[in-house]
């Protein structure tokens, strides 16, 4: 039997090898939409042509000079090498820029909160990077999943209609979620606030400054009766409030004083409350009792 030349074995060689080079490096592409206003990539958030949502996409686009003003339409080439896969830019179909989008950070609140005075009794309560202060939503924010007992951080899309000033809003993705203090929502509530004293026993008492303010991750307050500072621990269950260990500066008081009433109050052993939109109520045996009022920045 004649033995192959060498050139024979090669050539023998390379023809059986190429089915295996196809599987090794094989060429495919596809096309997806990418959602501006992303903080860093990857993740890319992307809708391909059967996504009913968007989607996380872990992996670089090679060649992709992403700019998060824009929302884009692209094509993508995606290269597979043994269990390796690279991305790269193949085409860009479409890059819209909307000139009444603007993108946010927020802090969302852990509870709903009512807002009778905006006709509505359900709504969210946000915060943005911008304005330090607790707002209400009464929009629904788009593709959200908000859960109570959570607090969030998320970057949300502003979009204005043109030729109106309706607002919609729609989730761009979710920073963080932690689950909240284990204290009741209420006290969270509470702790949004600065509640200025109106009135005590029945009386306006509004000009004599005193106030209070909660801590509910410590469980702890401090205030002032319009003379003297104060300090100590709260507690809640059901309708109930208590104020614990209480202690406070001991400067002589002139002009109005309301201390005693305060203290008084105060030092129950079980307080009932309740909370309106707009004011904290305490009351002694089924009488209101105080009545503060939330300062809004």
């Amino acid at each position: 039997m004649k033995k192959p030349s060498t050139y024979s074995s090669l050539l023998l060689f390379l023809t059986l090898l190429l089915p295996y080079q196809s599987l090794l490096a094989q060429s495919s592409s596809f096309r997806v939409k990418v959602k501006s206003g992303l903080q860093q990539t990857p993740p890319y958030l992307v809708k391909y042509y059967n996504s009913k949502d968007w989607e996380k996409f872990y992996a670089e686009i090679l060649q992709f000079d992403y700019d998060p003003k824009f929302e884009y339409d692209i094509r993508i080439r995606k290269r597979q090498n043994g269990s390796h896969s690279t991305y790269t830019l193949a085409k860009t179909i479409t890059k819209s820029l909307s000139e009444n989008t603007a993108v946010a950070t927020w802090e969302v609140g852990e509870n709903y909160v009512n807002a009778q005075s905006l006709g509505k009794l359900k709504c969210l309560q946000v915060k943005s990077d911008k304005r330090n202060k607790w707002e209400y939503l009464t929009s629904t924010i788009q593709g959200f999943d908000y859960k109570e007992g959570y607090r969030y951080r998320i970057r949300v899309k502003q979009t204005k209609q043109k030729d109106t000033d309706s607002v919609s809003y729609s989730l761009i993705e979710v920073l963080s979620k932690e689950r909240a203090n284990e204290l009741p929502s209420v006290a969270a509530f509470l702790a949004r606030f600065k509640w200025n004293l109106l009135q005590l026993n029945g009386k306006d008492v509004s000009s004599s400054k005193a106030s209070i303010g909660f801590d509910a991750k410590n469980g702890t307050i401090a205030g002032t009766t319009g003379c003297n500072n104060f300090w100590g621990n709260f507690a809640i269950k059901d309708d109930k409030i208590s104020f614990l260990n209480l202690a406070s500066t001991m400067r002589a008081c002139n002009g109005l004083n309301i201390e005693n009433d305060f203290f008084q109050i105060f030092e129950q052993k079980q307080i009932q409350f309740d909370i309106a939109e707009q004011t904290l109520n305490l009351y002694n045996e089924r009488k209101l009792v105080m009545i503060f009022g939330l300062e809004r920045e």
